[in-house]
């Protein structure tokens, strides 16, 4: 039986001098595990399409086993970047993530414009805390994880002038005014700015979800609240994150 699905190659592995393996991410099926004959080699017409991190149309013959590239073409390219180790190594804690987090052959909600977006801002020379931020903090909403950030979940005011706290555990919002003793344990004083940027992840449209400009303070705030409560819901570490880090200046 052929199928015919857009995806993105999120990784692959080499099999024997020419072969490889590749999970292709899909809406219609999730994860999908693919071998694509002959792809390794120059002059393959599966070379482009089968690259880690190519946007493809993929027709693929399906078995009772597995699934097999018959032909592909490609749709857009993120080869770019591959030129530097910092955008790599983030396209790679994204792809870690979403192939532990995405179940196979099973329908997804528009999780490859998601992630082709995400691709297309890094590689387009947004800050590459700010992405990083957005696609955990708006990954672990289609996952459905939102935290509740519309207004304090005690009295219901939207922006407290003392400020207002982010729970972590409750994924929930207390303004200062209600804020006491009895919400102790893990909080955070959130920068008007972040929170800011909290909900536009949240609440703004896929294209529009990493489209923020805040303070070095805030972003730094921002990327310590993301990562920490991504990691916490998906219940995971990946070493693509930890490799990441060790690229970047800020977490030296």
């Amino acid at each position: 039986m052929l199928v015919t699905y857009d995806g993105i190659v999120i990784s692959r592995r080499t099999v024997g001098e020419s072969g490889v393996f590749i999970d292709i991410l899909t809406d219609e099926q999730g994860i999908i595990e693919a071998a694509a004959h002959g792809a390794n080699k120059i002059n393959s017409d599966l070379l482009s399409s089968c690259s880690l991190f190519s946007y493809s149309t993929f027709c693929l013959s399906k078995s009772k086993l597995r699934y097999t590239v018959n032909s592909a073409k490609p749709k857009f390219s993120f080869h770019k970047l591959g030129l530097d180790i910092e955008k790599l190594a983030l396209t790679s804690y994204f792809a870690q993530a979403v192939r532990f987090c995405t179940p196979s052959e099973q329908p997804q909600d528009s999780i490859v414009r998601f992630f082709a977006i995400a691709l297309y801002e890094i590689m387009n020379g947004r800050s590459l805390s700010s992405v990083k931020a957005a696609f955990e903090l708006r990954y672990s909403a289609e996952l459905g994880f939102a935290p509740n950030l519309v207004a304090c979940d005690n009295c219901g005011e939207y922006d407290c002038e003392r400020g207002m706290y982010f729970l972590p555990k409750s994924a929930k919002l207390i303004c200062a005014d209600c804020f006491n003793k009895d919400y102790g344990g893990e909080h955070e004083l959130l920068f008007p700015e972040t929170l800011f940027a909290m909900r536009n992840i949240i609440f703004s449209p896929l294209e529009k979800c990493f489209k923020f400009s805040i303070s070095k303070n805030a972003e730094i705030q921002l990327g310590a609240i993301c990562e920490k409560y991504f990691l916490g819901s998906a219940e995971k570490s990946f070493p693509a994150l930890n490799y990441y880090k060790g690229t970047v200046s800020e977490y030296k």
